[in-house]
């Protein structure tokens, strides 16, 4: 799933720039999952003194408070080792792109995701060029000008849809290419999902559907979802 980064200093806009991202993609046709770092250590989006905080405080691991129009799922887990294949597993059956607000340590200098980078000053497009790589464009207030910028710089109030097609260049032929394979494939290894490029994908999955197909009643027309879950076993 390709990840776009929305990155920058507070009060910068990075929450306004998503909003903007995510309204242009949807607009485009694209299921868009997002995700927001919250680093107070004792943040929780429950309430006190509801029921599904009480459930919590009862020893719940896992909180599902179900609405008519809503359906929202609260995991009391350490979150601290948490890498990107951990956020996009939490939302990969329902979205195409994941579109995340912060995370600044886990995206730094991770080339496979493109960021933008929101701004309020010059000094913060050269502080922000030397820490995050790469970047796809810049998105700030007009009146900021760096003469001889090679990055675009967009202002998302006034021209939304520069950004939104910016993203859509990037991210668009992979989701093209994601929807026409029409193929998945995943393999954990003690809860941890593998990266695989897509070569392994087709390949390991092909292999695995056709070694299935010879089992007696297996029914396998070929577009079946593979899931390999491999448990490592203490040897005490």
């Amino acid at each position: 799933m390709p990840i776009i980064a929305v990155v920058g200093s507070r009060q910068s806009g990075k929450t306004t720039t998503v909003e903007a991202i995510v309204r242009g993609l949807t607009q485009k046709g694209y299921r868009v999952a997002t995700a927001k770092h919250i680093p107070e250590a004792n943040f929780t989006i429950d309430t006190r003194g509801k029921d599904t905080w009480r459930h919590a405080q009862a020893g719940a691991k896992a909180i599902l408070s179900v609405a008519p129009n809503e359906l929202t799922i609260i995991k009391k887990i350490d979150t601290s080792e948490f890498d990107l294949n951990d956020l996009v597993e939490q939302c990969e059956k329902e979205a195409d792109i994941l579109i995340i607000e912060g995370f600044r340590k886990l995206v730094a200098k991770n080339l496979s995701i493109p960021k933008v980078a929101t701004v309020k000053t010059v000094k913060e497009i050269s502080e922000t060029s030397k820490y995050f790589k790469p970047i796809l464009a810049f998105e700030g207030p007009a009146k900021i000008h760096v003469k001889g910028l090679q990055i675009p710089k967009i202002d998302v109030l006034k021209e939304p849809q520069k950004l939104i097609e910016i993203v859509d260049k990037r991210i668009g032929p992979i989701i093209k290419r994601r929807r026409a394979l029409k193929e998945t494939l995943k393999i954990q290894v003690d809860q941890k999902t593998l990266p695989l490029n897509p070569f392994v994908k087709t390949f390991v999955r092909n292999v695995t559907l056709a070694m299935v197909s010879t089992l007696k009643e297996a029914r396998i027309k070929g577009d079946e979802n593979v899931s390999i879950t491999i448990n490592v076993m203490d040897d005490e």
